[in-house]
């Protein structure tokens, strides 16, 4: 706990020092829909989190803090990082997106932010270990089998979502080289 106030100011600064532009919500006809699994993960996530957020103790107040960073991480997630994956039934069918262009630029945008999304699941882990901290005292078991799911899905994330989604910009921009 004696360290909690410098991972707001880690946020902060991740949060702020991007342009702009990269902190908008990215939009247009036909942007693919993030797979409703992942959807379904994140609320499942949230929503745990969210019970632990009524604990009267520090580990409720840890939880709070999760829970804000967790909402933003995954708002910005399924904006420019997991919707191209809801392409990959048709691309394996081998079609082709009406609106392969921005695709590319939502797959090219999260290249660009690749480090920053790494730096919040290292911030999310930090916060994860002060819950499990501020729960050992406060009899909260819940907090371990959390903390394990929550590594589990940064993992899935690292090593298969989000090398994905690079990987469909990168097809589109190959398929588009071969039209033209």
């Amino acid at each position: 706990m004696k360290y909690s106030f410098i991972i707001p100011l880690f946020v902060l600064f991740f949060c702020h020092c991007r342009h702009k532009e990269d902190n908008t919500i990215t939009q247009f006809y036909g942007k693919p829909e993030v797979p409703s699994s992942i959807k379904e993960d994140h609320k499942y996530l949230l929503d745990k989190i969210e019970k632990m957020t009524l604990f009267q103790d520090s580990t409720g107040l840890v939880a709070i803090k999760l829970k804000e960073l967790m909402q933003h991480h995954f708002a910005e997630e399924e904006d420019y990082v997991l919707s191209p994956l809801g392409l990959l039934p048709q691309l394996a069918n081998g079609e082709l997106p009406e609106h392969s262009i921005e695709v590319v630029e939502l797959c090219e945008k999260f290249k660009s932010q690749w480090a920053h999304m790494n730096a919040e699941h290292q911030l999310i882990k930090a916060f994860m270990n002060e819950l499990v901290q501020a729960s050992k005292d406060e009899d909260h078991p819940e907090i371990m089998e959390l903390e394990k799911e929550l590594q589990k899905h940064a993992k899935t994330e690292e090593e298969v979502f989000f090398p994905t989604a690079i990987l469909i910009g990168e097809y589109l921009k190959l398929k588009s080289l071969e039209v033209n």
